[in-house]
């Protein structure tokens, strides 16, 4: 009898294991399903090309941050050896150059909200020098949110750039937790 009991023991607790693997592989699935736009960004490989300002005595605020795909870090401009003015610039490369209908910009998640870019320019180009005139100008919404923007008609390009002309507390600095694009369907 004590073995039978072990066995039910053993299989009952085999199958609750079974379930709360199951369960995980549904949550994991709904999270997938829920940041479809992610995924379809995570097809086209952005690349930081350039920067105008980036902190790195003090913090790790490198530029790249902003394409990590990690909203944890983030890209801020330089604030320890000198307070460089707004505008700020991020120039990021597509692979492939893609169709696109707008850009995503989270701020940095962290509980300051230094650098959280106000008033904005985004740019395309070819080949990541002639930009042009802006395909969208804006104000992002202050807090801590995503922000997608919609351009007035897709555009295929290789190059986005990001021009910050005002932080939300009109300070020097401008930061990006994530910077994305929204492909054209």
């Amino acid at each position: 009898m004590k073995y039978i009991i072990a066995a039910v023991v053993l299989v009952t607790s085999l199958m609750g294991t079974r379930a709360l693997a199951q369960q995980g592989a549904a949550t994991n699935a709904a999270a997938a399903t829920s940041t479809t736009q992610v995924t379809s960004t995570n097809k086209i490989k952005l690349t930081v090309i350039k920067v105008d300002s980036e902190e790195t005595a003090t913090e790790n605020g490198r530029g790249t941050n902003a394409v990590d795909g990690n909203p944890e870090t983030f890209w801020h401009t330089e604030w320890t050896d000198a307070n460089p003015e707004c505008p700020h610039e991020i120039i990021i490369q597509l692979t492939p150059p893609s169709t696109i209908k707008g850009f995503t910009y989270l701020p940095r998640q962290d509980e300051e909200v230094n650098g959280t870019i106000r008033n904005y320019e985004i740019y395309v180009s070819d080949d990541g020098k002639d930009f042009g005139k802006p395909v969208k100008k804006g104000e992002f919404d202050g807090g801590k949110n995503k922000n997608t923007v919609k351009f007035d008609q897709p555009v295929k390009c290789g190059f986005i750039k990001l021009r910050a002309l005002s932080e939300i507390n009109d300070n020097a600095w401008s930061s990006a937790a994530e910077i994305g694009v929204v492909p054209a369907e």
